[in-house]
């Protein structure tokens, strides 16, 4: 999955950061942001992975993991002090980098649900995204349910 390859990216451009040029609180969003980033690729391997392996169940759990994994982290960077601290912050450029590429790491992962619709038993698949706060919500109506 490109998606992978697009998070090791962004993980790779937050581990150049010098983290002796940042505050406390900067020093303590790039500690969660590398976390959340670490556990989401992790989620999207192992959500390729079951697709591989034809783990049906498993690529639907992994869906719903990921989808709430990347709903805590923009509920986290849209927190009014973590979000003013953003704007004048060093790490704003590389946040922008993560929010693109936590949406692009999504949008492929509804289009292999939608190429596996059938074997997945899934019906329809709905996708509404807010942007403000930022937040995405997957509803899934399985065949047969």
């Amino acid at each position: 999955m490109k998606a992978v390859e697009r998070l090791d990216n962004t993980m790779a451009e937050l581990n150049k950061i010098n983290e002796s040029e940042l505050g406390i609180n900067e020093l303590d969003l790039l500690r969660f942001l590398k976390n959340q980033l670490s556990k989401s690729k992790s989620l999207f391997e192992s959500f390729s992975k079951s697709i591989d392996e034809k783990r049906w169940d498993d690529v639907l759990s992994y869906t719903f993991q990921i989808s709430q994994r990347v709903n805590s982290i923009f509920g986290y960077l849209v927190q009014p002090a973590v979000f003013s601290m953003i704007s004048r912050s060093k790490l704003s450029e590389n946040i922008e980098n993560i929010i693109d590429s936590l949406a692009f790491s999504i949008s492929e992962m509804i289009i292999v649900l939608k190429q596996n619709n059938k074997s997945l038993g899934i019906d329809t698949i709905t996708v509404n995204m807010s942007s403000n706060p930022p937040s995405m919500s997957i509803s899934v109506v399985i065949k047969g349910g």
